[in-house]
């Protein structure tokens, strides 16, 4: 893949292939993100279609502070956000899988059944979600974390400590490990 800058300073510029490039090579990323993240498949594919217009619609506005990836996680979340202030309703989770685990508490919720892990995941409130797929299961920084879901970084810790400590009190308790 060409430098992910020079794709963007291309797309800026009308490129047509830029910008489909760009956005073959994270979208999948994206997508992986919300459908864990909402825990819907087809909530997150409309989602996703929604935040990648209005990011071609708003690419003018990405300045390379953050990888583009990040900006595009940051705009779905908050196409997602609006959505939910829209719809007024509760963040489903029946669907949930878990993938690339990494850290001890992923080591052990990958060893739980698919539903039970989407339970546990389901446990924890959309916020707590977020901060914990957005870490242990796509490796984002502190600061990724915080400027994709609008935090400060102390915030992003401190969600992310009590989602590991729900989720350890909820595996004893259930006995699953």
């Amino acid at each position: 893949m060409p430098d992910e800058t020079l794709l963007v300073e291309r797309a800026k510029r009308n490129d047509r292939d830029a910008l489909e490039e760009l956005f073959r090579v994270n979208y999948p990323l994206l997508l992986g993100a919300l459908v864990r993240i909402t825990g819907d498949a087809r909530a997150a594919e409309d989602v996703a279609q929604d935040a990648v217009l209005r990011a071609i619609v708003n690419l003018e506005k990405y300045e390379p502070r953050a990888k583009f990836s990040t900006w595009l996680i940051t705009t779905a979340l908050n196409t997602y956000r609006n959505r939910l202030r829209c719809a007024r309703r509760e963040l489903p989770t029946e669907h949930v899988s878990i993938a690339g685990v990494d850290s001890a508490e992923d080591l052990a919720l990958g060893r739980l059944a698919t539903s039970d892990a989407a339970s546990l995941l389901g446990a924890l409130s959309a916020d707590k979600r977020q901060v914990f797929v957005l870490k242990h299961y796509y490796g984002f920084t502190y600061q990724e974390i915080a400027d994709a879901v609008g935090c400060p970084v102390g915030t992003v810790r401190s969600r992310l400590h009590d989602s590991v400590q729900m989720l350890r009190r909820e595996i004893a308790r259930r006995g699953l490990i």
